[in-house]
């Protein structure tokens, strides 16, 4: 079974657009990250992103704590770098209703978290580029372990995806940056991804 696609957004994010990418590709998760943004502007730009996204068959998943899952109306809670406390709270709070997800730095925290009960296990950054540690940490877990796992890989091209056997392939920067526009390059992502 192929991978399927999960998009990190970008802080403006046109629900124009999105919705274009979204007619073109299957995609499986749309996280929103918190980054710089003062937090009116991020509950107004999951706001205006959610019913679009998830209209469309995509969950929509968001930084910060639980309560503010349910307050926007999301699907689930992304955990970057984050306590063993804070993803028992998060999973306690929202799981068996909503997702909660996590990101790995090394294998000791990857079990940890998995044995937890998170919903899957994020490797690689947000932005820039994938190293070669969190390549061979996701393509471990992929190989071993039962709970998904996604891995990110923020300068991919459709011709050098490779999600490595992990459940989903996250995509960011090089797919909104794409020359030829991100709705026909999320379309040659995911035919990259039914060849892989």
């Amino acid at each position: 079974m192929s991978a399927q696609l999960f998009l990190i957004a970008p802080d403006d994010l046109d629900v124009g657009l999105l919705t274009l990418m979204l007619a073109a590709a299957e995609v499986s998760a749309l996280l929103v990250p918190r980054r710089n943004l003062a937090e009116n502007a991020y509950k107004a730009m999951v706001k205006a992103i959610r019913p679009h996204a998830q209209e469309a068959g995509c969950a929509v998943l968001v930084e910060g704590e639980p309560g503010l899952v349910r307050l926007l109306g999301a699907d689930g809670l992304h955990l970057g770098e984050s306590s063993k406390g804070a993803t028992i709270d998060a999973v306690r709070a929202l799981k068996p209703d909503l997702i909660v997800g996590a990101w790995a730095a090394n294998r000791d925290e990857a079990m940890t978290k998995g044995e937890l009960g998170v919903d899957y296990l994020f490797f690689g950054p947000l932005s820039g580029q994938l190293d070669e540690r969190d390549r061979a940490l996701a393509a471990w877990w992929a190989q071993t372990m039962e709970v998904p796992a996604v891995l990110s890989d923020p300068a991919a091209s459709p011709e050098s995806l490779d999600p490595l056997g992990c459940e989903f392939a996250a995509l960011s920067e090089n797919l909104w940056n794409a020359k030829e526009g991100p709705a026909r390059a999320i379309a040659a992502f995911a035919r990259r991804l039914e060849a892989v």
